[in-house]
C-alpha cells in the first residue's frame, strides 16, 4: 500500500509509504522543504499545510503520511542567492609554483554560505568570484544537524546538495569550466567529509576521529563540473572540530611564521580559535551556534538586500541601516550584534539579557522596526554564542600564562566577521577589549587561503605544517572552560576589569 501526496504550489507528486513524513515525501518529489534543526522537530520552521477543504498546519518533518493528501508549502523567503564578480586583480605569492597549469578553482564550504574563487595558476590572476547559499541548509542549519541527517542515511543527498551549489556557482560566469584542472576545497572538518559524500557522524562520537583530515580525487571522482582530470585537493584539517578552513585562516594571516604570539577568532556557528606563532600553535573550537547567522532568529536573515546591518540607540529610539535600502525585511549578524550592544549602552537590557522598562517591550518582543523583531530568548542565545566564543579565546590565552595585552595581533576571519563593527563586539563581550590598533579583519580568508594553496607550493607545506604540529584543547573536558563560559554569560562579563572601555 502507498500514499499519494501532491504539493500544491509546486506541482509535485510523490507516492510513499505509510509512515513517510511529509519531509521525506517532499525529498522524494524535489520539493524543497528547509529544516534548520535537521528534522529533529525544535525550530518550527517546516510547518506546511494540509487538506483541501479542512485545512491543518502541521510540521513537515514530524507528520507521518498516513493517507492520500494535499500539501501547501511555505515558498522559502530567502532564495539562493548568487554574487558573481569579474575580477582580473594580481594574486602577490611567495613562490611561483603552482599545482598545475591552466585555471584553478578554490572553494570555501561554509555551513551558511559557499564562495569560490577561479584563478589563472599561469599569470597568478583571480578571474571570478561568486558566493550562494550552501543548499544544504535545507537538512539542517548546523553541523551537528547535519551530521545527524548524514546519519540517517542522508550523506548522499547533502553531497549532492552542496555540489549544485558549487557548479550553479560556477555557471554563472559565461566561460567553460572544462580548463579548470585543479580545486582545493577548504572548510571544517563535517563539510569537508559531506563534499565527498563521506559521513562524518564518527567525528561526534569517542574516540572523536575523523574518517580522513585531508584526501585527494579527481574532478570526474568529485562530482564538479570541471576538467575530468582535474587535482582535487581538501585543505588539510587538525582535528575532528578544527578544519581546514582554520589552517586557510592561519597562513592568510601568517601567524605560523611570525615571532609574537597571536590570536585568531573565526566568527561562525562553530566558532573556532587558535593561539600561536611560529614556534607553537594551539587550536579550540566551542560550538557556538548560528544566533549570528540569523536561522534561529524570528526576523534573522543573511546579509542580503532588505537586511538591517547596523543599528544605532538615540533616545530609547532605534535607527538602522539597511542593505540596499528600502524597507527591512529582517536583520543580519552584524545587525544583531549592534542591536544588543546599543540596547545595553542605552539601559534597555541589563546584564543578563533582560528587557528593562526603558525598553518597551511587550510580552518579551521588542520591535526593531515594522515587522522585525527580537524576543527575550533570542537575547539569550546571542549572549550564550558570545560567551562560547569569548571563553574559548581566554582558556587558550590563560592556558599560556599570558593575558589579552601581550598577544601582538587578534585576527578576526570569516565573510561574516568582516562585517562586524569592532566596538560593539566588544562592548558585548564577543571580542576581548585591547587596543584596538591590535585588531586586524581577515575577510574570507578560508576562501583566500585555498587560492593560496593553488598558486604556491610553500603555502602547501606549511598547511601541511600546521594540520601536524598544532594542538588541539578539547574545551568539552577542561573545567577552566566552564568556569570561563559561565562568567561570560553577561553583558559584557562578570568581571568588570575585563572590560575598561565598556561603560556600564
Amino acid at each position: 500500500m502507498t500514499f499519494r501526496v501532491r504539493f500544491v504550489s509546486e506541482n509535485k507528486t510523490a507516492e510513499v509509504e505509510p509512515g513517510t513524513t511529509i519531509a521525506q515525501a517532499a525529498a522524494a518529489a524535489g520539493v524543497t522543504i528547509n529544516l534548520p534543526c535537521g528534522g529533529q522537530g525544535r525550530c518550527g520552521k517546516c510547518s506546511v499545510i494540509i487538506g483541501s477543504e479542512i485545512k491543518k498546519r502541521v510540521l513537515a518533518c514530524q507528520t507521518p503520511v498516513e493517507e492520500d493528501i494535499e500539501v501547501m508549502t511555505q515558498k522559502a523567503a530567502e532564495k539562493n542567492k548568487v554574487v558573481g564578480i569579474t575580477d582580473h586583480r594580481r594574486i602577490p605569492v611567495d613562490d611561483k609554483t603552482s599545482v598545475t597549469s591552466g585555471h584553478g578553482l578554490a572553494i570555501d564550504i561554509g555551513t551558511t554560505t559557499v564562495a569560490i574563487e577561479v584563478v589563472d595558476m599561469d599569470d597568478h590572476l583571480a578571474l571570478y568570484r561568486a558566493a550562494g547559499v550552501n543548499m544544504q541548509r535545507d537538512r539542517g542549519e548546523d553541523v551537528l544537524a547535519r551530521m545527524q541527517y548524514s546519519a540517517d542515511g542522508g550523506a548522499s543527498e547533502l553531497k549532492g546538495l552542496v555540489l549544485s551549489t558549487i557548479n550553479d556557482l560556477l555557471y554563472t560566469f559565461t566561460e567553460g569550466t572544462q580548463n579548470i584542472n585543479a580545486v582545493c576545497v577548504s572548510g571544517n572538518t563535517a563539510m569537508t567529509h559531506l563534499f565527498l559524500g563521506v559521513d562524518p557522524s564518527p567525528i561526534r562520537e569517542p574516540p572523536y576521529i575523523p574518517v580522513f583530515v585531508k584526501a585527494e580525487t579527481t574532478g570526474s571522482g568529485s562530482g564538479l563540473d570541471v576538467s575530468p582530470d582535474a587535482l582535487v585537493y581538501t585543505m588539510p584539517a587538525i582535528s575532528s572540530y578544527v578544519g581546514g578552513d582554520v589552517v586557510s585562516d592561519i597562513t592568510v594571516a601568517g601567524m605560523d611564521l611570525s615571532e609574537g604570539m597571536s590570536l585568531l577568532i573565526d566568527v561562525g556557528t562553530n566558532g573556532e580559535v587558535a593561539l600561536g606563532n611560529r614556534d607553537m600553535m594551539l587550536v579550540c573550537s566551542s560550538s557556538a551556534g548560528p544566533a549570528f547567522e540569523g536561522s534561529t532568529t524570528t526576523s534573522g536573515m543573511l546579509a542580503q538586500l532588505g537586511a538591517i546591518d547596523g543599528v544605532k540607540v538615540e533616545d530609547c529610539k532605534v535607527r538602522y541601516t539597511v542593505i540596499g535600502g528600502g524597507e527591512p525585511k529582517g536583520i543580519c549578524g552584524s545587525g544583531i550584534i549592534d542591536l544588543v550592544a546599543q540596547l545595553f549602552a542605552a539601559g534597555m537590557i541589563d546584564r543578563r539579557g533582560n528587557f528593562t522598562e526603558r525598553a518597551d517591550a511587550e510580552d518579551g518582543v521588542f520591535t526593531i522596526a515594522p515587522g522585525v523583531v527580537i524576543t527575550q530568548s533570542e537575547i539569550m542565545d546571542i549572549m550564550l554564542t558570545k560567551a562560547a566564543i569569548y571563553s574559548a579565546a581566554r582558556t587558550l590565552v590563560r592556558s599560556m600564562g599570558i593575558g589579552f595585552g601581550d598577544l601582538d595581533k587578534i585576527y578576526i576571519a570569516g565573510g561574516f566577521g568582516n562585517f562586524i563593527n569592532l566596538d560593539s563586539a566588544i562592548t558585548i563581550g564577543l571580542f576581548p577589549d585591547v587596543d584596538r590598533s591590535k585588531y586586524v579583519y581577515l575577510g574570507n580568508a578560508s576562501l583566500g587561503g585555498a587560492v593560496n594553496y593553488l598558486l604556491s607550493e610553500s603555502v602547501r607545506t606549511r598547511t601541511d605544517a600546521i594540520s601536524c604540529n598544532a594542538t588541539y584543547l578539547d574545551l568539552s573536558s577542561d573545567p577552566a572552560f566552564y568556569d570561563e563560559y559561565t562568567s561570560a554569560q553577561f553583558l559584557p562579563h562578570t568581571e568588570r576589569d575585563q572590560f575598561p572601555s565598556v561603560h556600564f
